[in-house]
């Protein structure tokens, strides 16, 4: 499992840092989109940019010194063989996810919004079962990671983690409401925003 985290997060930077250049490369701009300064769209992404990058550190940090996991504050009852091969299984799936989905959005694939940007509704595929499957993915590796490395320090990842996907979610989905009017909100009505609880959005003011 130690060696497992440590090539995982590195593969997961590899194929987002090379996905960002080719899409860069390909439409001459930059699909990362953090918000402005102070706003709730730039919290989460600062949220999630400081915590990949600590995650990844620590995950490689854990290969040359294995004493770290005491200043990790481990759970000691969840760390049992079945436990953490669990959530190695959840991190495989839910990245085996994300890559699907990318690879079914092309070039369409943006990270945040920004009020310029023109966007494509996408409805059909995964975007058929689920409004958001991307970030259902991720929230499912954030959990996936807790269960790998049961410890105070994934907990907090975790509860920050689900924070900040349940807050981007909420921006994105006002902005693709403005963006799109009715054929959003039609799209809301039938299809959940994650696998249940259908519920309507509304325009903001």
């Amino acid at each position: 499992t130690r060696w497992f985290l440590a090539l995982f997060f590195v593969v997961v930077a590899a194929f987002y840092t090379s996905r960002i250049l080719i899409l860069k490369h390909r439409t001459h701009e930059t699909p990362v989109f953090s918000g402005r300064f102070g706003t709730l769209h730039w919290a989460t992404h600062s949220v999630f940019r400081v915590f990949r990058a600590l995650i990844l550190v620590v995950c490689l940090a854990r290969l040359g010194w294995p004493e770290l996991d005491a200043y990790l504050l481990p759970i000691h009852d969840l760390w049992h063989p079945a436990v953490l091969l669990t959530g190695d299984a959840l991190l495989l799936a839910a990245f085996a996810t994300v890559v699907a989905i990318h690879f079914y959005m092309g070039e369409v694939w943006r990270s945040g919004t920004r009020a310029e940007e023109r966007t494509r509704l996408i409805t059909s595929g995964p975007f058929a079962v689920s409004r958001n499957p991307m970030m259902l993915g991720v929230a499912t590796a954030q959990i996936g990671f807790f269960l790998a490395l049961p410890s105070l320090f994934s907990l907090i990842c975790l509860i920050l983690g689900i924070w900040a996907v349940t807050a981007q979610v909420g921006v994105e989905e006002r902005f693709l409401l403005d963006r799109h009017g009715r054929q959003y909100a039609d799209y809301s009505l039938r299809t959940p925003r994650w696998l249940a609880f259908r519920r309507p959005l509304q325009r903001s003011s």
